[in-house]
């Protein structure tokens, strides 16, 4: 009796395999990007869904892109008999016309243009995305100004009215180390295993540890002065300055702090500042 020989290797079946993979995880990875929210938000919070972040979700699209391409090559030059019939005329087997095509090549003409007119049913799901991804967004989480993980440390306390002593101090008590003030946040937060926001939320915090140099209120910072304090220490008029908020729509007591009155609005105590300081 002959033994059985080993199944050879079948390239055409591979190809298969790793085509509808390769969809599969392309098709995952890309309702998880129109899940997800704007990547202001995403990079801010450390974002994450089914543990990957936004970045992941999509390096993990581009390769599976790449896959599910190259595959869709092999198995076309596979199978290039079979698809070259399908532009033969039934009756003839010669190259013709085919119903088929003619409707493949329709649909996909009315996807592009109502997607590029912003006609419904096409503007009514990326309005309800752009929707999707917004409500992710919330004001205490928000952001000082979009892409803020981007900025050194310098500048993110400058623009929280934040002493740099006060802000480098305050991550040392929290343990944040080998950093300078020219650091990035994002390349602070990586290593100390926290967000950007949570970065920040230090910075933002009254200090604890002592022998931290403050200015004026405790809290190292503008965002720390109450209304009162920051128009003496600058000079302003107090009712011109609640004028101001106040066409704003602001509500506010001259005895919050800036930090305060701007989370109470939804802002963040630099833009009172800029605010406040505008001639």
């Amino acid at each position: 009796m002959q033994a059985p020989t080993a199944p050879r290797f079948q390239w055409r079946a591979l190809t298969s395999v790793l085509l509808a993979l390769g969809f599969t995880m392309m098709a995952l990875s890309g309702i998880m990007l129109f899940l997800s929210p704007p990547g202001r938000v995403a990079n801010w919070t450390n974002w994450t869904l089914l543990g990957l972040r936004k970045g992941d979700w999509g390096a993990l699209h581009l390769w599976f892109g790449v896959l599910f391409l190259a595959m869709t090559a092999v198995h076309g030059f596979f199978n290039w008999g079979p698809l070259l019939n399908y532009l033969k005329n039934r009756a003839t087997r010669t190259l013709g016309f085919r119903a088929e095509w003619a409707v493949a090549a329709a649909i996909c003409a009315g996807i592009f243009g109502g997607t590029r007119a912003g006609v419904p049913p096409f503007s009514s799901l990326l309005a309800w995305n752009e929707s999707f991804k917004e409500s992710w967004e919330r004001p205490a989480e928000r952001a000082p100004l979009p892409h803020a993980e981007l900025l050194t440390l310098a500048a993110l306390a400058q623009k929280g009215g934040v002493d740099l002593t006060a802000a480098t101090a305050r991550l040392t008590a929290k343990g944040v180390t080998g950093f300078t003030a020219e650091t990035v946040v994002r390349d602070i937060a990586e290593p100390a295993k926290l967000s950007a926001q949570q970065v920040y939320d230090i910075i933002m915090t009254a200090p604890k540890a002592a022998g931290e140099h403050v200015e004026g209120k405790a809290g190292g910072g503008l965002g720390w002065k109450t209304l009162a304090q920051f128009c003496a220490d600058e000079g302003l008029d107090p009712a011109a300055a609640r004028a101001r908020l106040t066409a704003k729509g602001l509500k506010f007591e001259d005895t919050q702090t800036l930090r305060d009155l701007a989370s109470a609005n939804g802002q963040k105590p630099y833009e009172l500042v800029e605010l406040l300081r505008a001639k």
